[in-house]
């Protein structure tokens, strides 16, 4: 009888140990929607280490739904552009366009009204959390989630690792997997605003007459004006 017993403390031990980590998995996916879901437009530099380990710093401005600008700092001519149809890669240089289906991670930051389960086969959520882990760092409670975007298909994207910190809940960076799995991380180095009463909505357009003129920059690094080569007809 005593054996007996002492299994089903075990027993009830686990089962308590395990629905008090399904809570808190819960209850951090809850603060982390909550989170997102204040963001109305978000501005922020933040360094990037590409898979081959080069850094570089970069701007970022976000206004939701759907719309996103970076630029990066130094010789760097890349600026990136989204709405709620297209991903439009630019280079400044040489004005060349790029346009791909804005489908992608970064849609955790974009997207209004997000909701995330821990379902992959629930459809009705914008992602799926597959792993939380939560660290104290330097007396700091830090929480990283791994979370399945789903695309304009409804099929899961490659993960995203958000790395966010508490008291006050906050984005410190996140790491991007491609399909080869080789990881782009983003660390944010400084809030630059957050859900300011009005932006400039030329920060989210490239016209032609500014891209002709070379004049396409709009974020802190104070570029120069790119100088446009006259182009001559035969």
């Amino acid at each position: 009888m005593y054996k007996y017993k002492i299994i089903f403390i075990i027993l009830l031990l686990i089962i308590c140990t395990s629905a008090s980590k399904s809570e808190d998995i819960k209850n951090n996916i809850e603060m982390l929607e909550n989170y997102l879901n204040t963001i109305q437009n978000m501005s922020f530099t933040f360094e990037q280490q590409s898979p081959n380990k080069e850094k570089e710093i970069g701007w970022m401005q976000i206004e939701k739904p759907n719309k996103l600008r970076i630029e990066y700092k130094g010789t760097n001519d890349l600026i990136i552009l989204s709405n709620s149809y297209y991903l439009i890669l630019y280079k400044a240089n040489d004005d060349i366009i790029t346009s791909l289906a804005n489908d992608g991670p970064w849609s955790i930051l974009t997207k209004n009204n997000l909701q995330f389960g821990l379902d992959k086969n629930n459809l009705d959520t914008n992602g799926v959390v597959s792993n939380v882990k939560e660290l104290k760092i330097n007396k700091v409670n830090h929480i990283f989630y791994e979370i399945l975007m789903r695309n304009q298909d409804k099929q899961l994207m490659p993960p995203i690792l958000l790395h966010t910190s508490s008291n006050p809940f906050k984005i410190n960076g996140w790491t991007i997997f491609n399909e080869k799995n080789e990881a782009t991380k983003i660390k944010i180095l400084k809030q630059l605003s957050f859900n300011k009463k009005s932006l400039n909505e030329k920060i989210f357009k490239l016209s032609e007459q500014d891209r002709l003129k070379g004049d396409v920059w709009e974020g802190p690094f104070n570029k120069p004006q790119i100088a446009r080569k006259p182009k001559h007809r035969n």
